[in-house]
């Protein structure tokens, strides 16, 4: 189904006009295979940062938070065909996003106005709202959406995060990110493990894996996981991504979400994962991508 998408690598996912310097990042021996990036919605504002990563070969994949991928507010065309005009403009060669509400009310807007994304409940009239949203992104964006389960602090709905994932991944064809915070962050929100329901679950749909910095901390109903990419990633958040990568053969790329880290970090926890891929991963052409710079 995703068989014609590029393997971009081991990469990481940056702020392009702050340090560490993306370009280079790239250029170093143990860098970074592709660049990941936030942005606004209008192409023209960051094209001159991701031109010059793209000057020196390598790829970039278009990460933004202002898409409603669940919920009854859809996303206007205007701003979809804004977006699908970046897409194009910077050669991502698929949309993902978090599946969550960035806006509240009629129009558009950025995760950032919330101060965080909210989550969608995961009951049945909830899933059947999400497959509406997913569907009118892909109908004028003009390459493969993947979807990621949010970051979780709270748990509402009967069904499983896998379960409605893998539902409304095989009800729209879309693809699949996996964060390994935000899977760590729904088993501590929910006192369920995240393999519960994992035959519910089309792992083929999974095309991206994150693995980023967070701290966990005490909550009122036990601790809670916080993403927060500056800081290091948990002993839990490793021991996800060793136990997931093994189920995935059909990652495309392995993502380090690292805005606020310094060089050193990136490019040690670069070789970390590249090792981890060596040793544990089942995508073929992931593997080769990682030997390469072992």
């Amino acid at each position: 189904m995703f068989s014609t998408l590029p393997t971009l690598g081991i990469g990481a996912s940056l702020s392009l006009a702050a340090e560490p310097n993306p370009v280079t990042l790239a250029q170093q021996a143990g860098g970074p295979d592709f660049i990941e990036y936030a942005g606004l919605v209008d192409a023209e504002r960051i094209l001159p940062e991701v031109q010059r990563i793209r000057a020196s070969n390598t790829p970039v994949l278009f990460h933004p938070s202002y898409i409603n991928f669940c919920g009854s507010f859809p996303n206007l065309p205007a701003w979809l065909e804004t977006t699908a005009r970046h897409i194009e403009a910077v050669g991502s060669p698929w949309f993902a996003q978090d599946c969550a509400y960035c806006f509240w009310n009629e129009g558009f807007g950025y995760s950032s106005q919330f101060g965080y994304f909210i989550p969608p409940l995961f009951n049945q009239a909830s899933l059947e709202q999400a497959i509406q949203r997913v569907r009118e992104v892909q109908a004028l964006v003009p390459v493969p959406v993947a979807i990621e389960p949010p970051p979780l602090t709270f748990v509402a709905g009967n069904m499983h995060l896998l379960a409605f994932f893998g539902e409304l991944a095989k009800q729209t064809g879309c693809g699949i990110l996996l964060d390994m915070g935000h899977l760590l962050s729904y088993q501590m929100a929910s006192g369920r493990s995240v393999f519960e329901s994992i035959e519910d679950f089309p792992l083929e749909h999974v095309i991206e894996v994150h693995i980023a910095g967070g701290k966990i901390k005490p909550g009122d109903d036990g601790p809670v996981y916080i993403d927060a990419h500056e800081n290091p990633i948990v002993d839990e958040v490793w021991q996800m991504l060793d136990a997931w990568l093994p189920r995935l053969n059909n990652i495309k790329a392995l993502c380090y979400e690292c805005e606020g880290a310094d060089e050193t970090t990136v490019l040690e926890t670069l070789a970390r994962l590249r090792r981890l891929v060596g040793s544990k991963s089942t995508s073929a052409s992931l593997v080769a991508k990682a030997e390469k710079k072992l």
